[in-house]
């Protein structure tokens, strides 16, 4: 069977994640706003699960990006590096604004309402990516960026997950993955931890791996020919509106994960056919693009909103939806800027200082490319 290019870009996948970063933003929203929309909508209490459509992205991304360039030290640490150059500036520079909020906060005299995610204890976890390890006992500054650490524990384990889905067949792979689910399941219902879908902080990590592996073997079929054809966006869509009835529906929330899968193998395929959709819309492709500022951060920039709201005795009235509102379009205008001043240029630079005088010039170009590609958790 003939292979795929495996450095394809699925342009489309831009818009999936834009609208899956919304998604969370509405979560987050609606808690700290105070929204009441859980309540009455039980998709709007599920929308954290779109962190796994993010991870199950990444592993399409990765494996598409990197499956035949990860075969020696000095290629696995090329891939770190774009991978690092891609999650961790803005990361960083996130970690550094709530810094700043703390240091006003002290000259205000202003008690934050959840002091021990602002800690300074917590602070090295999150310099080094490992917020998510198990290190920590409660959330740590920037809340979302546990995934980011997660995403960086399956970067560390790349090699190996693209080895294994490369060597067995498609259907082996989702067995694994789902074993994997099994697992976690059997293991929290036997400590009687909570759900493992809700795993952030407290050993997250372990969460993304049997998304992130999904993600991987279907990228791999895709790759080798197991995975082909021209589906229609019409079939793309009816998936979309699977994975919403289902999260809409009162049910164990693993059930979303193989519609999202498909979804995403389907929208992939879809977007190889080069068929006009409107999910390709410029717009929204856009917005894709910064989809993983608009993730990371959505709840720094709620944070003077919310302060105001409370102030003027706003929350859990009509008025706090006019808050959240503006705190998303917010979000949204300074994810633009974000991704054009901030994350390439910086991603840019660190490729060039990075780069070594026997780097081959078109290897760096590819590597550059597919680090744009990143999930937004996811990410």
């Amino acid at each position: 069977m003939q292979s795929t290019n495996n450095s394809a870009r699925y342009v489309v996948l831009d818009s999936y994640r834009f609208l899956a970063a919304s998604g969370v933003v509405l979560f987050h929203y609606n808690i700290d706003f105070q929204l009441g929309l859980a309540t009455r909508f039980t998709i709007v209490a599920n929308l954290s699960c779109m962190v796994d459509f993010f991870l199950i992205l990444s592993g399409l991304v990765m494996v598409q990006g990197y499956r035949s360039r990860l075969g020696s030290a000095r290629e696995y640490g090329e891939f770190l590096r774009a991978r690092w150059a891609r999650i961790y500036p803005l990361h960083v520079l996130i970690l550094a604004c709530y810094l700043l909020l703390i240091a006003i906060a002290h000259l205000l005299h202003v008690q934050p309402n959840h002091p021990e995610i602002l800690a300074l204890s917590g602070l090295p976890a999150n310099l080094l990516l490992v917020q998510a390890w198990g290190f920590l006992d409660h959330p740590s500054f920037n809340v979302p960026s546990w995934s980011i650490s997660a995403e960086w524990f399956v970067y560390l384990l790349a090699p190996a997950v693209f080895a294994i889905v490369r060597r067995v067949s498609l259907s082996f792979s989702m067995l694994c993955s789902l074993l994997m689910v099994a697992a976690m399941i059997v293991v929290h219902n036997a400590l009687g931890a909570q759900d493992w879908m809700d795993l952030t902080y407290q050993f997250g990590m372990l969460r993304a791996l049997p998304s992130f592996f999904a993600g991987a073997a279907t990228a791999e079929a895709i790759c080798n020919g197991q995975l082909r054809g021209k589906p229609s966006w019409w079939t793309v869509h009816a998936l979309a509106a699977s994975a919403l009835v289902v999260l809409s529906l009162d049910v164990r929330r693993e059930l979303v994960l193989p519609v999202f899968c498909s979804l995403i193998v389907f929208a992939a395929l879809a977007d190889a056919g080069k068929v006009p959709s409107v999910m390709k819309n410029r717009v929204l492709l856009v917005l894709g693009e910064s989809s993983y500022a608009l993730y990371m951060s959505h709840v720094l920039v709620s944070v003077p909103l919310l302060v105001a709201a409370r102030r003027l005795h706003l929350i859990e009235t009509p008025w706090t939806f006019a808050f959240a509102f503006a705190s998303f379009g917010i979000t949204i205008v300074l994810s633009l800027l974000s991704y054009r001043y901030f994350e390439r240029p910086m991603r840019s630079w660190i490729t060039r200082v990075a780069k070594t005088p026997s780097a081959n010039p078109s290897r760096d170009s590819v590597s550059t490319t597919s680090s744009s590609s990143t999930i937004r958790g996811g990410d």
